[in-house]
């Protein structure tokens, strides 16, 4: 066998060799993955976070004074660094033994290395390699190398590969330097772009272009831009993407221990209730989850409705199943979820044992699922990794949040990219460094030369260098480490006889350098007082000057291009009103207040909303700020309310502080999280003053609540000019209350931050919600009035109630003024025409969505005033919150 070494080339493609039997091109960890093989010395390999838990309890029973205040503060770091450090002086050559004198972290080292239980990583294995060749050189073992032909002079390189090189002699193995041709000077054409898109157009454009003429395409980053320009051109995809910690399969274990560990993110709960792990079955299905569509629908049904666990939605949904003889296996799922959520593991419980047990579900789950998808064989593996970390760290063993967080992250590693998929071409070769090419004089396309900080080794300290030596170490100048790179990169680079480099000025908005390789290319081409930007300037081409009259040319590259004719055309003023065919199918089975709300406000939203069921997703549905924070005090007043029947009398501050904190669990459970205590302070301290100042003014005025969230359900007809349609009308009544008299009162409850928002709708005769309420009891005495939580202020006609005077709201007329709005929306979008009022509002007095919500009031206020002069009603649907504003037009490109 001859082999052909470089210290770059690690990842070289089997077909750059020299195409000939028994001939392999490598780097050096392929050389000892050979020499293992050779010499029997292959073994199981332990992956580095284990090592890292390893090296954590060879920490923690070494006890050194150095290392011991880091390692009590941060011991997961603590632990990785020294390995690195161990890892570094054993590749070096150090035998980590204890002497007199040596200096405090190579001394901490060494205590270390006595302590160790360490499995052995890449160093152990090249010491290994090096020692028993050593044993075997009176007698060598047949290798079967009878070549190395190095691309470097073994003496400059680090560590014990210069002993390596002579033991490989010893053994039989030729050694002698790879012959180098020349130094050449290739042909330079810099173009750089503004953005990636630009660039891999230009690149595309390159390589579509060639008419079979063969090019070597050298890739230092990822051609995801790239593979898509080259596919619209029937061209084969690159593929070359970074591996990367942030990939789906590596985001399952955090995502899933993020709500096994209290307090529980609602948010983090729905994310992962809806993640989809596998491509659906067939097209006509939904992708697959580790929680199936059935359950995953009702849990987000119940966070959507109270935004925590544990409470009645929550449990209603395990109610639901269990009373389903066909759905057991979804009911085990379910009560696997619900026990992991509802019972989540404390702060101050993270031990191994109580990790192992919690994600027992999830190894099981995965297994299920992976056979053959490898996404999840490789979160599976993600999860193997972790129990075997905690395995090794031992059950006694207590882990804090962050420690936790490291552990995950180092088991995880780094994945593949899934849209890093390479096809099979023969118009180009492709390479990751520039070491690795071998282009004989032909053209190379350089993608991505942007400037990378090599790697330089761990830097030691001229005592430590010395102490090292003493150990049996041969420690490189790092400046002479990254020289070896910088040398093997220009020998690829000078073999080439054009060079067009493309790259950008700014990638993922950061702006970028050029590689350092082409500042020594151009520092070769500079002149007597030229600096390298003036070089490089000197040699950058300008990609739209290969646009010319025969079409695109650059580099002998051709390409036919066609530029349509140029087109003025004036932009329309941008009218959000939809027209389609009558659609007298478009009526409701049941009206709601807030559906009513959608008719009078924006009747496209009631159309893609009810009309044609269009929703967003439930996890995006899942409650938070104040509409989160509303149903909490919604359900304490609620509870307030039942258990007062059995008491007697208002609820004390103390009671209603109590209720909050036995509800927040499962009505706002976010509260809890790290970070927002503050924010429950005030919430806790706003609710419990309002809630006392609502029950105590309700006594006060003589008031007794009756019920509290009463549904109701009244038949409504509309007089539509298709003919008369009558539905069901229904709700909820947040507050109902009787005077001494038996008068009704219906109270609404809102926690909101706008303040004037329902005083105004009051005074001005536009509370429609409280006149729907008012209309469902069928009583003209009935009173009706606001409770602004937020505030703790009543807005309501009682003077015992509300202090500010405000008129009676005239129920009739309100109410008259609902149904005959909701009638003229259902004719209108019965004929075919669905207007976006709100939005037109804004679009019409030249605002966004991005208008600040100051100027947008404004905006409203005058459209209400104008309305109400003319006798209608203007309703803001708030657009800035709609799920549907790229639909209607507002949000998005109208060309």
């Amino acid at each position: 066998m001859q082999i052909e070494f470089g210290w770059s080339l690690d990842g070289t493609a089997w077909a750059d060799g020299a195409s000939a039997a028994g001939t392999v091109r490598m780097g050096p960890r392929g050389l000892v993955q050979l020499l293992q093989t050779r010499l029997a010395l292959t073994r199981p390999s332990v992956d580095p976070a284990v090592r890292i838990a390893q090296y954590a309890r060879a920490i923690a029973a070494a006890d050194h004074g150095w290392v011991r205040s880091s390692f009590d503060v941060d011991p997961w770091a603590t632990a990785g660094t020294m390995l690195a450090w161990r890892d570094a002086a054993v590749m070096a050559g150090a035998s980590l033994r204890r002497a007199s004198g040596l200096p405090a972290r190579i001394e901490a080292l060494c205590a270390i290395e006595e302590a160790a239980g360490l499995s052995p990583g890449a160093a152990d294995d090249l010491r290994e390699i090096v020692d028993l060749l050593q044993e075997l050189a009176a007698s060598p073992w047949p290798l079967g190398i009878e070549q190395v032909l190095c691309h470097e002079e073994p003496a400059t390189l680090p560590g014990l590969w210069p002993q390596l090189v002579e033991l490989l002699a010893g053994a039989g193995a030729e050694i002698r330097r790879a012959d180098e041709a020349p130094s050449g000077r290739p042909e330079l054409m810099l173009l750089e772009a503004d953005d990636e898109w630009t660039a891999a157009e230009t690149a595309a454009r390159f390589l579509a272009g060639r008419g079979g003429d063969p090019v070597h395409v050298l890739a230092t980053e990822d051609t995801i831009l790239l593979d898509q320009e080259l596919h619209r051109r029937g061209q084969a995809a690159i593929g070359v993407a970074g591996a990367s910690a942030d990939r789906t399969s590596l985001q399952i274990l955090p995502l899933y221990l993020s709500i096994a560990i209290a307090p529980v993110d609602v948010q983090q709960l729905g994310a992962f209730l809806d993640l989809r792990v596998l491509d659906a079955p067939d097209s006509d299905r939904e992708p697959i989850g580790l929680v199936p569509s059935r359950v995953r629908r009702r849990f987000l049904d119940a966070l959507a409705a109270e935004p925590g666990t544990g409470g009645s939605a929550w449990q209603a949904v395990l109610a639901e199943l269990a009373a389903d003889p066909e759905e057991a296996a979804a009911l085990a799922i379910a009560r696997e979820v619900s026990a992991l959520v509802t019972a989540p593991i404390s702060p101050d419980e993270l031990t191994p044992a109580r990790l192992r047990a919690a994600t027992t579900w999830l190894g099981e789950r995965l297994r299920a699922l992976g056979q053959g998808a490898p996404s999840l064989v490789r979160a599976s593996a993600h999860l193997q990794t972790f129990l075997a970390v905690l395995d090794t760290l031992g059950e006694q063993h207590m882990l804090g949040a962050r420690e936790l967080s490291q552990i995950v992250e180092a088991a995880g590693g780094r994945a593949a990219s899934p849209v890093a998929r390479p096809e099979a071409t023969d118009a180009w070769t492709t390479c990751t460094r520039p070491a690795q090419l071998r282009p004989r004089g032909g053209d190379v396309l350089w993608w991505g030369a942007d400037r990378q900080d090599p790697y330089t080794g761990v830097s030691w300290d001229s005592v430590e260098i010395e102490a090292l030596a003493g150990l049996g170490a041969r420690v490189v100048d790092p400046a002479a480490l990254a020289a070896l790179e910088t040398d093997a990169g220009l020998r690829g680079l000078r073999d080439a006889g054009r060079l067009v480099v493309v790259r950008t000025r700014s990638r993922v908005e950061k702006a970028t350098a050029p590689h350092s390789l082409l500042a020594h290319l151009a520092a070769e081409r500079a002149a007597a007082g030229e600096d390298v930007a003036e070089v490089l300037e000197r040699y950058r081409v300008d990609s739209r000057a290969a646009v010319g009259d025969g079409g695109w040319e650059l580099a002998g590259s051709r390409r036919p291009l066609s530029a349509p004719p140029a087109e003025e055309r004036p932009e329309p003023p941008l009218d959000l009103t939809k027209h389609a065919g009558p659609a007298p199918h478009l009526v409701p089975t049941a009206l709601s207040y807030s559906q009513a709300e959608n008719l009078l406000g924006c009747r496209q939203k009631w159309t893609y909303r009810t009309g044609l069921g269009i929703r967003p997703a439930s996890v995006a549905s899942v409650p938070s700020g104040n509409q989160m924070i509303g149903t909490l005090v919604h359900a304490v007043v609620e509870e307030l309310v039942n258990a007062g029947r059995e008491r007697g009398g208002s609820p004390s501050a103390a009671e209603i502080s109590t209720m909050l904190d036995r509800l927040v669990p499962q009505l706002a459970s976010e509260l809890l999280l790290p970070g927002r205590e503050v924010e429950l302070t005030s919430m806790r301290e706003t609710a419990v003053r309002s809630l006392v100042e609502f029950f105590s003014r309700l006594a006060d005025a003589g008031l007794v609540i009756t019920s509290v969230e009463s549904r109701f359900e009244e038949p409504l007809t509309l007089h539509l000019q298709r003919g008369d349609l009558e539905v069901p009308f229904l709700g909820y009544r947040d507050v109902l209350a009787e005077d001494a008299a038996g008068r009704p009162t219906v109270i609404d409850l809102k926690w909101t931050s706008a303040a004037k928002k329902y005083p105004e709708l009051f005074d001005a005769g536009e509370a429609l919600q409280l006149a729907s309420y008012a209309w469902s009891l069928h009583d003209d005495s009935a009173d009706v009035g606001y409770f602004l939580l937020k505030q703790g202020e009543f807005v309501s006609a009682n003077p015992a109630l509300d202090p500010h005077g405000r008129p009676t709201l005239d129920i009739a007329e309100a109410w008259s003024t609902t149904v005959g709005g909701i009638t003229e929306a259902l004719d209108a979008i019965g004929a075919g025409t669905v207007t976006a009022e709100s939005g037109q509002i804004l679009v019409d007095a030249g605002q966004g969505l991005g208008t600040p919500r100051v100027d947008a009031k404004k905006t409203y206020a005058a459209a209400q005033e104008e309305a109400r002069a003319d006798g209608g009603i203007v309703v803001d649907a708030r657009c800035d919150f709609c799920d549907f504003s790229l639909l209607c037009g507002l949000r998005g490109d109208a060309s």
